[in-house]
């Protein structure tokens, strides 16, 4: 029997993975990274694009239509048949000025994809952390579902002898049946968390093998000193420069193109003939300046976006930071504290039995310390989970 309780355990140890190669292993398959892999691939036949002229222009003239007589052409000089090409030419640096404004966009795809990258690392980490709280839970739980039943059975055998026994081990059965439903709460959760770290990884996970853990934060200036790290703070900035490439272009046309059109004109009974014509059009209405100011006002608009993310992103820090010391500093007040004089009430509590008193106070302690091992519980959860946050906010996966 100790043989194939060890097979299985090794099995289970060898199908377990860390929470750092699910990360890896996410990173490179999962569908959502790959939907802006593709953008940002397809921003390099933008950048292309953005080099080539307007298409030309392809006309065919039929002149001096007469109605009494459609289909003739020889009956005045006027009639002729004639084919015009017509092409802009974008000039003023307009192409470099395009070209620049598309790598721009392609840096915000491309920053967009960090981002994307660093929030999936930190929704696996956060889903993983909260699978182990759960299990530690369930594991708990199940230490004092044992304890209740022992605690029962005790009550059951002191019912002849003591009146008061009866309502003690109705009690103890509530207890019971407290934690049962708390399980199978538990246990619901699990299986929803579970779900949602298979989407994560795009695979079902039956074990991690991370264990949750605590030790002292590092500094809060640690975190404030790679703030500048975060991708989608780099993204703002590249929507800055995005508006500032737009702005330059859109201040180019306050120059407007040039246009060259040539057209070829065939006259039945008289001599062929050529026309060329060079336009532009005619900038009278004020509808480039004010295009202009548009754009100088969304370069104005995405400075102070990007300032106030910054700001934002100083703020998320240091509340996460409080929250990291909280955690750090509730589960060492639980463990060299609470819990140590809780057991000393059971010991006492334990003795007092001996000596003829009730189960009650026994069983009202052991509530507590199951109550008091869950916070623990959770603190060492809420750290990783927050300090998974705090490195997310520095770029870190």
């Amino acid at each position: 029997m100790r043989l194939l309780f060890s097979i299985i355990l090794t099995l289970n140890l060898l199908q377990a993975q860390s929470i750092d190669q699910l990360v890896r292993q996410s990173l490179k398959k999962h569908p959502s990274l790959k939907t802006i892999q593709h953008r940002l691939l397809a921003m390099d036949e933008h950048i292309e694009k953005s080099q080539k002229w307007e298409n030309p222009d392809l006309s065919l003239t039929i002149n001096d239509i007469q109605f009494r007589k459609p289909l003739g052409r020889s009956e005045e000089r006027m009639q002729y048949h004639a084919i015009n090409f017509k092409q802009k030419f974008p000039w003023f640096g307009k192409l470099a000025a395009r070209k620049t404004y598309t790598k721009e966009q392609k840096h915000v795809v491309l920053h967009n994809y960090e981002t994307a990258r660093v929030q999936l690392a930190l929704q696996i980490r956060t889903t993983a952390y909260t699978i182990k709280e759960l299990e530690a839970r369930i594991s708990v739980l199940h230490r004092y579902r044992q304890l209740a039943k022992q605690n029962i059975k005790l009550y059951t055998d002191m019912i002849s002898t003591d009146n008061m026994s009866h309502a003690d081990s109705i009690a103890s059965k509530l207890s019971l049946s407290r934690i049962e439903i708390q399980q199978e709460r538990y246990r619901s959760l699990l299986r929803s968390q579970k779900e949602k770290l298979a989407y994560l990884v795009q695979k079902p996970i039956k074990n991690i093998n991370n264990k949750l853990h605590i030790k002292r934060p590092g500094s809060l200036k640690y975190y404030l000193n790679r703030l500048s790290h975060n991708p989608a703070y780099h993204m703002k900035l590249s929507q800055n420069r995005v508006a500032d490439a737009n702005k330059v272009l859109v201040d180019m046309e306050l120059h407007p193109d040039p246009y060259v059109k040539i057209g070829y004109f065939n006259r039945p009974d008289f001599p062929d003939y050529a026309s060329v014509t060079v336009g532009m059009s005619l900038p009278l209405y004020g509808t480039e300046r004010l295009n202009s100011e548009i754009a100088r006002k969304e370069v104005l608009s995405s400075v102070s976006a990007s300032l106030d993310y910054k700001t934002f992103l100083k703020s998320e820090i240091r509340a996460n930071y409080a929250r990291l010391k909280e955690a750090y500093h509730i589960y060492n007040i639980i463990q060299r504290k609470s819990l140590p004089q809780l057991k000393h009430m059971l010991e006492l509590s334990a003795s007092a039995i001996e000596e003829g008193a009730d189960l009650f106070t026994y069983t009202n302690i052991l509530e507590q310390k199951l109550a008091l091992e869950e916070e623990s519980i959770t603190m060492k959860a809420e750290y990783q989970r927050t300090k998974a946050k705090l490195n997310a906010l520095i770029g870190e996966l």
